[in-house]
């Protein structure tokens, strides 16, 4: 390192020995211990990386991509970084466990900064924290009111003139500039599966089949990366729920999506491969002992047929079918369970508790 200010020491005094020699910081063969103790209170990735549990290359791709840390660098190019770099690191990890995105993240890092907020102590409650909760809390309620209602209603019509064009990339810019400020469970159940659910009402648009098929897979692909992330919420111990649609690679409807999402607090949800067979999907049942199955029927079915194979005896199967929200519940001679949505939800919860 050329920096002599990283290297100076006081001389030793005269009859002592020799101290050791300063610590060169960017040494990839230097101690780590000395590193992280340095007194010049700067200290370089790798040990920041071992003091965060955030590895080398996701520092420098925050960065790179989102400006959200800004080391000191050396004349030579090396990162170190100060202890509010390190506070700064923590906080990022935090609100990302939280579900923020580092886009979100960065907007509202950069508007603490413009606003001259100072940084939440460790032991405070980040506002980013505080707004998560609310919208998570009541995420319909928080979606609706005055001040959010304009902006969500803007983003599902960016939604609906992407999906009209079967235009992936702009689909994907509303997502990004929607979880700015919203969390991944309102931008799925407010914007993107209200988007799909106003389409679905829409009579007449050109390649209307192949753009509802193309949607609600492209809606399935974040749902089930959402459950991922909500996997441990409840206990990933807890018994298995598995949902799918009983015909093969029927694309999934809006109501379906908003029933999948309610099961997610109290049980463990996970969705079935829509391309498998009949008895693939008994096998891959069996094989992950789900506890339960929720079989979606489409409302233009009659009746249903028992599944090929033979399921474990203690999977219990439920057949439902979301009519209209003004539907009662109602039961088939066949044991389908029929009504709206909020009926339906309400008894599997009962069944599956």
């Amino acid at each position: 390192m050329n920096d002599p200010a990283l290297h100076e020491r006081p001389p030793a005094s005269p009859g002592t020995p020799e101290m050791n020699p300063p610590i060169d910081l960017t040494d990839d063969h230097a101690p780590l211990d000395e590193c992280i103790r340095h007194e010049d209170g700067l200290f370089p990735i790798r040990a920041v990386a071992h003091l965060t549990g955030i590895n080398p290359i996701t520092l420098r791709a925050w960065e790179r991509r989102y400006q959200l840390i800004c080391p000191t660098r050396t004349p030579t190019g090396h990162r170190l970084y100060s202890p509010d770099d390190i506070q700064k690191i923590q906080r990022v990890k935090a609100m990302a466990a939280q579900g923020m995105g580092f886009s979100q993240i960065a907007a509202l890092l950069e508007r603490e900064a413009v606003q001259g907020i100072p940084a939440p102590r460790p032991d405070s409650t980040p506002p980013a924290r505080q707004v998560l909760s609310e919208q998570r809390s009541q995420p319909i309620a928080w979606a609706q009111s005055p001040q959010n209602s304009n902006q969500i209603n803007n983003l599902i019509e960016r939604v609906k003139t992407a999906v009209l064009h079967l235009d992936a990339m702009a689909l994907s810019a509303v997502e990004h500039q929607a979880l700015i400020w919203l969390s991944p469970e309102v931008m799925l159940r407010s914007v993107l599966i209200e988007g799909l659910q106003q389409l679905e009402q829409r009579d007449a648009w050109p390649d209307r089949d192949l753009g509802l098929h193309w949607f609600s897979q492209y809606l399935r692909m974040r749902l089930e990366w959402w459950l991922l992330q909500n996997a441990s919420t409840p206990d990933s111990q807890s018994p298995l729920t598995l949902v799918d649609t009983w015909e093969i690679d029927r694309p999934m409807m809006a109501k379906e999506f908003i029933l999948i999402m309610s099961l997610t607090p109290s049980f463990k949800v996970s969705i079935l491969p829509p391309t498998l067979s009949q008895a693939q999907r008994v096998r891959l049942s069996n094989r992950w002992q789900a506890r339960h199955w929720i079989r979606l029927l489409s409302p233009a079915d009659t009746a249903a047929a028992p599944p090929s194979g033979r399921l474990s005896g203690t999977t219990q199967l439920h057949w439902c079918q979301l009519l209209p929200d003004e539907h009662p519940l109602h039961f088939t001679a066949a044991g389908v369970c029929q009504g709206g949505v909020s009926h339906c939800q309400h008894y599997l919860h009962k069944k599956l508790t």
